[in-house]
């Protein structure tokens, strides 16, 4: 070594980063004979205290393993499990099982400088074929600077500010990571390990996957991320121009800051207090408080807080915020809070709060609270208030209220559905549909329209025409005081059915015409009799359109069933007429004048009492 201003001394001490004592160096004993490999790493788990985290995908979890070993540690048992093709870090209960079936070897030159400046020059080789290794990170976790090996494995890094020994780390993909300490001897002041370094098992590169990380991130960033995965370290501040140039280097990606300022952008591993981008903001992990854009927000993780930005809002993970964009919000997995989008918001699980936006709102699961735009999308059920200019859409069950401009689509639904022109129920409806037109396949609750459609009907439909295509279906022929022939087409169920009537008197000097609308209930008295109360008004015509002539019945009719498809009916009625026509035209009659039982005070009512008898096809 050479002559400096302080004599240090180092040492070189290559260590797997997974020899984390706290849980790795806990003693258990196996006796597990051909059991698949997912099972016996549940067994660790349990005898352990501690939960394993890792990628699926790199483990062989159905392959059959043995191991009879009496208080051997947990990375050892892990070693013989996996063939030593991994390494294991700690990281709370977690242990992080990460492919790492080589072993590298850092090579230090020169080793030079003093606590102000520091510097370590070196190569990174392959140990078993002593050749360079490129693209390897080289960095110190506490002070947060951190270089790459170029095409021959050399590297150079300087370290400012010394103020405890320096512990480089050396990380490749797929290379068991090293740690080399190096101790001073003098003018270091002591200090513990930061409690702000932490290892996170999250896959932390869905940004940079994305076309805008992608495109944005530096390749020596993207290298870091890959080399050494989910190592996290918090600072206080961070300032960037451009991801490529900002206070923390290439090692920006790895670092969670308590404020952030971004002039156009940042890339960072997340936000624990503030950050403010007027361009941009990436971050591969979580964000929490505060975080506000003027193009857009990039994150990996979940949100807490407030999210706003000028252009679009994507988070990969949970939001439990408000969540503000001019254009768009995505969330992937599930959003608590409120989210506002100007065009508009994508929720791929469950959402509970409000969420508006000018266009379409779509949640891929359920739906807890508020939801306006001009159309909404839900893929399961909802409970709340959905409000859709255009319409509404729920693939699942709808409990609470669908406003829809133009029509409401779910599959059930036991709340309130009120459209302007349709609402269409696949399955069962057991709320009140309200539109021009109602379609339920079954209707076990109230519909309230123009043309009210059901397949089995077991609840009341109410408007012009109703159809209940496995449901109540009868034609009545009768007669009675007023018309000798009256048809009247019942449709429904036998709770509450809807009547089309139209009858007529030929008759030279009484010839008039009625047609109408009716409701009936079927009672059922005895096992082929039931007694079926009705009430109709029905328009009558007699010579002229000028005159309004509405005639209104309550009638009880007894129906008696002869076989499956014939009855007979009849029974009173009580009829109330009111009219405007005094004069007879041509050769119809005028209907007050034939029937008055009883009078009211204003002259245009009549009322009597009157009959009706006939036959009822099933």
């Amino acid at each position: 070594m050479r002559a400096l201003k302080i004599t240090a001394i180092f040492f070189l001490i290559s260590c797997s980063l997974v020899k984390a004592q706290s849980t790795l160096s806990r003693n258990i004993s196996l006796n597990i004979e051909r059991q698949k490999l997912s099972l016996v790493l549940a067994a660790i788990e349990e005898k352990g205290g501690f939960r394993f985290s890792y990628n699926s995908n790199i483990l062989p979890l159905d392959s059959l393993v043995s191991i009879h070993e009496n208080n051997l540690n947990i990375a050892e048992a892990l070693d013989k499990l996996l063939s030593h093709r991994f390494e294991y870090r700690q990281s709370g209960n977690f242990v992080i099982i990460r492919y790492a079936p080589l072993e590298l070897v850092l090579l230090v030159n020169e080793s030079i400088g003093n606590p102000e400046l520091y510097t370590i020059s070196g190569q990174v080789v392959d140990k078993q074929t002593n050749k360079p290794i490129q693209d390897a990170s080289i960095y110190e976790k506490t002070l947060l600077v951190s270089e790459i090996s170029d095409g021959n494995g050399y590297f150079s890094i300087r370290l400012k500010n010394i103020t405890q020994p320096i512990s480089l780390t050396v990380s490749k993909e797929n290379y068991k990571s090293i740690i080399t300490h190096f101790l001073a001897e003098v003018n270091i002041t002591n200090k513990k390990e930061s409690p702000t370094e932490r290892f996170i098992s999250e896959n932390l590169d869905i940004v940079e996957n994305t076309w805008l990380g992608n495109a944005l991130v530096t390749a020596q960033q993207k290298i870091q991320s890959i080399n050494i995965g989910g190592f996290i370290s918090k600072a206080p501040f961070q300032f960037s121009l451009i991801p490529k140039l900002n206070s923390h280097g290439s090692l920006s990606g790895q670092v969670v800051n308590k404020f952030s300022l971004n002039v156009i952008g940042a890339y960072s591993a997340g936000v624990d207090g503030a950050e403010i981008g007027f361009g941009f903001n990436i971050d591969k992990s979580d964000v929490q408080y505060f975080q506000f854009a003027g193009g857009f927000n990039l994150v990996g993780g979940n949100v807490r807080g407030i999210q706003i930005a000028g252009f679009f809002n994507h988070v990969n993970g949970n939001v439990n915020a408000m969540q503000i964009a001019l254009a768009h919000n995505d969330v992937s997995k599930d959003f608590e809070g409120l989210q506002i989008g100007g065009i508009y918001n994508n929720v791929k699980n469950n959402f509970k709060g409000a969420q508006f936006s000018v266009g379409l709102n779509t949640i891929g699961r359920t739906l807890k609270g508020w939801q306006t735009g001009a159309f909404n999308v839900v893929g399961q059920d909802t409970k709340g208030v959905q409000i859709g200019v255009g319409g509404n859409i729920v693939k699942g069950r709808t409990s609470g209220i669908q406003i829809g401009g133009i029509a409401n689509i779910d599959q059930e639904t036991s709340g309130l559905n009120l459209a302007v022109l349709a609402n269409f129920t696949s399955k069962t409806a057991s709320g009140l549909q309200v539109g021009s037109i109602n379609y339920a396949n079954n209707l076990k609750g109230v519909q309230l329209g123009v043309l009210n459609v059901s397949n089995k009907n077991d609840g009341y439909s109410i408007g012009l025409i109703n159809v209940a295509l496995k449901g109540y279906h009868k034609f009545s022929f009768v007669t009675n005081e007023s018309t000798n022939y009256n048809v009247a087409y019942k449709a429904g169920s036998k709770r509450l059915y809807n009547m089309l009537m139209f009858g007529t008197n030929k008759k030279s000097a009484d010839k008039i015409y009625t047609g109408g609308l009716g409701f009936g209930k079927e009672m059922k008295l005895f096992r082929s009799v039931s007694l079926n109360p009705e009430i109709s008004s029905q328009y009558v015509y007699q010579g002229s359109w000028d005159y309004l002539n509405l005639l209104n019945k309550f009638e009880l009719p007894i129906n008696i069933r002869l076989n499956k498809w014939l009855a007979i009916q009849g029974g009173p009625s009580v009829n109330v007429y009111y009219t405007r026509q005094n004069t007879k035209i041509g050769e119809f009659g005028l209907l007050q004048e034939k029937h008055r039982d009883f009078t009211f005070k204003d002259s245009r009512y009549t009322g009597w009492i009157g009959w009706n008898v006939g036959i009822v096809i099933l």
